[in-house]
C-alpha cells in the first residue's frame, strides 16, 4: 500500500512532521470527448501586451508544424482537474522519496516495479540517477513558495550530495564511478556530476560542492580521456585511462568511442564551470572544449540533409551507425546549442538551435500517435523504433523549454503542453503514481513487465520539468475541443478549452474568423462543474451553409498580463455525409446456438460523427453458398437495437453475418463480417435456451431490401 504523500521534515533518523498534504489529481488531464481527425496548426503571439486581445481583427501569425492526434484524450469525465504543476512535481518527489531513497545509507536507489514494491526495488544506486534527483531538487525548491517546504527540498537535495560525495566519489583519482557496483568512469556521468554539485553551491555558497565539480573535470583531463580535436572518450578506467575493451558484453559500444549524448552533457557542463569561474584564463579553457565539442560533432557525427547528429563514432572518427538517429541525442545537442548562445551571444548557435528543432520535429514526431519516436531510420519508416521512451520525452520537453526561453512565443510553450500530455495520457500511473519506462508507439503498454518498471532518472526529470513549467508566467491552455465534430448546416457547435495559470486567470477568448471574415473575439464561459474548463457556442441559425469554415484560436489571459495563444484550429459545417457506426456487438465471433432454440442479439448504432438519426439497422446471414438473408432490428433505446429469434434457427452450419445501418440521409454503413454456428443438440438433450431475450419479437424472413 503506498505511503500518505505528504512532504516531510526528518528530524533525525526516525521523527516525520507533515507539512504539505497533496491533492488527489486523479486524471490529470482531461478525459473529453474525442475531438475529430481534422488537421489544424499551431500558432505563435509575438506580443505579451496585456489589452492585445481586443486588437485581433486579423488573422494571426501562424507557424505550421505536425498536426496533433485527437485520440489522446477519452470520453467525458466531470471529475478531472486540471493541472497544477507544482503540485504534480511535488506528487512524483514524494513518491521518489518515499520509496526509492535509502534512509538508511542514503541515494536513491535505481528504480522498482510499477507498485513500487521494495522486493523488486533494485539494489544499485548509479552516479547519473543521484546526481539527476539533485538538479530536481534543487529545481522544486526553487518552485516552492512556503519556506518550510523549501527547505525540505534543499535538505533532500543536500542529502543526496552528501551521499554522492562519500560513496561515488573517487577518492583516490576523482571522479565519479557509474556505479556502487559498475568501478568504471563516462563522461557523460563526470557531466551530470558536475552540473549537479554546481546546481549545489549556486544555492548553499558551500565551496565543498564546487571544489568537487572541478575535480571532476580535472580527471577528465589528467588523462586521455580528452581528444584535443574535441571530444571525450566513452569508457575509461578509475584511473581515467581509456578501457582496451568493454567489460559489459550488453553495452554496444567500444570504450574508444565517441558517443553524441555524452558529449553534449559534458559540453553543458564545462559551460556551467564556465559561468561559475572567475578566473578569465580558466574560464576561456572551459569554453573553448565546449566549443570544440560542438565543432567536433557538427563536423564529423551530422547528417547533410536531415541536419540530424548521430549517435556515436568509433574510435577513429567513423559514424558507427549511419543508418539511424535517435531523439535523445538530438535533444542533448539541442540544449547544448542554446546554452553555446547564451553564453557567446552567437547568432550561428542560435540560427543553428532552430533548424536542429525543425528537424526534430519533422523526423521524430509521430504524426498518429503523438509522442516522439526513439530513432529515425535512413533506410526505411520500418526499421526506425518507434517506441516512446519517457527520459527521452521529458529532453525534448527541455529542447521547447530552450526555445521558449530564445523566443518568447507561445507555440513552444504549448509544444510543451502536447509532449506533457502524451506523457500523462499514455505513461503515468494514476493509480500508484510516477511515470512508467516507455511504452509503444500508439501509446498501448508493452507485455513485458519491465515496460512498466520506474526509474529514479525519469521522476526526476519529470519533478524538473513540471516545476520548471509552473515557474513560468505565461499561462498553459490545452488542446481545444469541439461538438458536435462534423456539423450540419443546422448544428450550433461548442468549443471547449482548459486552462490555467499559477497567477490566476483573468480570461478566456474565442477569438474566430467566419470564411475568412476579420478575427472576432469572445470571452469564453466558465464550466459550471469541470474547474478550469471554458467554453462557448457558435450557432448557426441556419445561416451556416455547406462548407462554411471557421478558423479559430485561443487566447488565455492572467492576472498580471501574459498572454499565451493556443492553436490555429478550423471547423466547417458540412451536409451529412457519414455513414452510421455498429459496436456493441451483443454477440461473439464464433459463438454456438442450437437449432431451434431463442435467442436474442442486441447491438449499438449510432450516426458518426453523432448528430444524425439511424434510421433502419438489418442483420445479414446466410450460409456459405446460399441465399442471404435480412432481418430487421427494433429500437429499444437511444442507441440500442435489438432481433429475438422466437423459435432460433432451423438449419444447423456455419453462418456468416453482419449488420447495416442507415442513417436519416440515406447513409449506410456496415460492420466486418464474422460468422456463428448452429448446432444440432446432442443426442437425448433437449435444447435450452442460450440467451435471455430483452423482448419477444416474432420476426419473419424478408427479402433483401431494395
Amino acid at each position: 500500500m503506498r505511503k500518505n504523500l505528504i512532504v516531510h521534515l526528518k528530524i533525525g533518523k526516525s521523527v516525520k512532521y507533515s507539512i504539505l498534504p497533496i491533492l488527489v489529481l486523479g486524471t490529470v488531464l482531461p478525459s473529453l470527448m474525442a475531438y475529430s481527425n481534422l488537421n489544424f496548426i499551431l500558432t505563435s503571439d509575438t506580443t505579451n501586451s496585456q489589452n492585445s486581445y481586443y486588437n485581433l481583427n486579423v488573422e494571426p501569425d501562424t507557424m505550421p508544424i505536425l498536426p496533433l492526434n485527437s485520440k489522446l484524450l477519452a470520453e467525458n469525465d466531470t471529475d478531472v482537474l486540471f493541472p497544477d504543476f507544482l503540485i504534480f512535481s511535488i506528487e512524483i518527489a514524494n513518491a521518489l522519496i518515499d520509496y526509492l531513497y535509502d534512509d538508511v545509507s542514503g541515494g536513491f536507489f535505481a528504480g522498482a516495479d510499477e507498485h513500487w514494491s521494495e522486493s523488486t526495488r533494485s539494489t544499485e544506486k548509479e552516479t547519473y540517477d543521484n546526481a539527476q534527483a539533485i538538479l530536481a531538487l534543487v529545481k522544486l525548491s526553487d518552485a516552492l513558495i512556503n519556506q518550510t517546504q523549501k527547505d525540505y527540498a534543499l535538505e533532500m537535495a543536500e542529502k543526496t550530495g552528501s551521499f554522492l560525495l562519500n560513496e561515488l566519489q573517487d577518492e583516490v583519482f576523482d571522479g565519479f564511478f557509474t556505479s556502487e557496483s559498475f568501478r568504471y568512469k563516462k563522461p557523460g556521468i563526470q557531466a551530470k556530476a558536475i552540473q549537479a554539485l554546481l546546481s549545489l553551491y549556486e544555492v548553499t555558497n558551500n565551496d565543498t560542492y564546487r571544489n568537487a565539480a572541478i575535480d571532476t573535470y580535472d580527471f577528465l583531463e589528467g588523462q586521455d580521456a580528452w581528444d584535443n580535436a574535441g571530444s571525450y572518450a566513452y569508457l575509461l578506467s578509475h584511473s581515467g585511462f581509456v578501457l582496451e575493451r568493454n567489460p559489459d558484453q550488453h553495452d554496444l559500444y567500444a570504450p574508444d568511442s565517441k558517443r553524441a549524448d555524452h558529449n553534449a552533457l559534458m559540453g553543458m557542463a564545462l559551460l556551467d564551470l564556465y559561468r561559475e569561474e572567475s578566473n578569465a584564463t580558466i574560464r576561456t579553457t572551459y569554453l573553448t572544449k565546449a566549443i570544440k565539442i560542438y565543432d567536433f560533432f557538427n563536423n564529423t557525427c551530422r547528417n547533410n540533409i536531415t541536419t540530424l547528429f548521430y549517435t556515436c563514432l568509433t574510435g577513429s572518427n567513423v559514424i558507427l551507425n549511419p543508418t539511424s538517429a535517435d531523439v535523445f541525442s538530438n535533444s542533448l545537442f539541442l540544449e547544448f546549442l542554446a546554452q553555446l548562445y547564451y553564453v557567446t551571444e552567437d547568432s550561428k548557435y542560435y540560427d543553428d538551435f532552430f533548424i536542429l528543432l525543425n528537424a526534430v520535429m519533422t523526423y521524430f514526431w509521430d504524426n498518429v500517435s503523438g509522442g516522439f519516436h526513439a530513432t529515425h531510420s535512413y533506410l526505411s519508416a520500418e526499421e526506425r523504433d518507434p517506441k516512446k521512451y519517457t527520459e527521452r520525452l521529458f529532453y525534448v520537453m527541455r529542447a521547447f523549454d530552450e526555445a521558449y526561453k530564445l523566443t518568447n512565443k507561445s507555440f513552444y510553450y504549448n509544444l510543451m503542453l502536447d509532449v506533457f500530455e502524451f506523457l500523462n495520457n499514455k505513461l503515468y500511473d494514476n493509480t500508484h503514481y510516477g511515470y512508467y519506462q516507455l511504452t509503444n508507439a500508439d501509446g498501448t503498454p508493452g507485455t513485458d513487465a519491465s515496460w512498466n518498471y520506474k526509474i529514479t532518472r525519469t521522476q526526476s526529470l519529470s519533478i524538473y520539468a513540471l516545476a520548471n513549467l509552473w515557474m513560468y508566467s505565461k499561462p498553459g491552455v490545452l488542446n481545444a475541443l469541439w461538438s458536435p465534430i462534423n456539423p450540419r448546416p443546422q448544428d450550433p457547435v461548442t468549443i471547449s478549452a482548459a486552462a490555467f495559470d499559477s497567477d490566476g486567470l483573468s480570461n478566456v477568448m474565442f477569438n474566430y474568423s467566419i470564411n475568412n471574415d476579420p478575427y472576432q473575439a469572445i470571452e469564453m464561459i466558465p464550466h459550471s462543474i469541470i474547474g478550469n474548463m471554458f467554453s462557448t457556442e457558435l450557432n448557426s441559425n441556419g445561416n451556416f451553409s455547406h462548407g462554411t469554415r471557421v478558423n479559430f484560436n485561443i487566447i488565455v489571459n492572467d492576472t498580471l498580463g501574459n498572454r499565451t495563444v493556443r492553436g490555429s484550429y478550423f471547423l466547417a459545417w458540412q451536409d451529412d455525409i457519414w455513414a452510421p457506426e455498429i459496436t456493441g456487438i451483443g454477440i461473439i465471433p464464433g459463438t454456438e446456438f442450437l437449432v431451434n432454440t431463442k435467442f436474442t442479439i442486441t447491438v449499438q448504432a449510432q450516426d458518426v460523427p453523432s448528430q444524425g438519426d439511424v434510421e433502419v439497422v438489418d442483420l445479414a446471414y446466410h450460409l456459405s453458398g446460399e441465399s442471404e438473408y435480412y432481418v430487421r432490428l427494433n429500437k429499444t433505446d437511444q442507441h440500442i437495437w435489438t432481433v429475438t429469434f422466437a423459435e432460433g434457427i432451423p438449419e444447423a452450419g456455419t453462418y456468416a453475418y453482419y449488420f447495416i445501418a442507415m442513417d436519416d440521409k440515406g447513409n449506410v454503413g456496415h460492420n466486418a463480417i464474422n460468422n456463428f454456428y448452429v448446432r444440432n443438440p446432442p443426442v437425448g438433450v433437449l435444447p435450452q435456451s442460450l440467451v435471455v431475450a430483452f423482448n419477444l419479437i416474432n420476426l419473419n424472413k424478408t427479402p433483401k431490401p431494395q
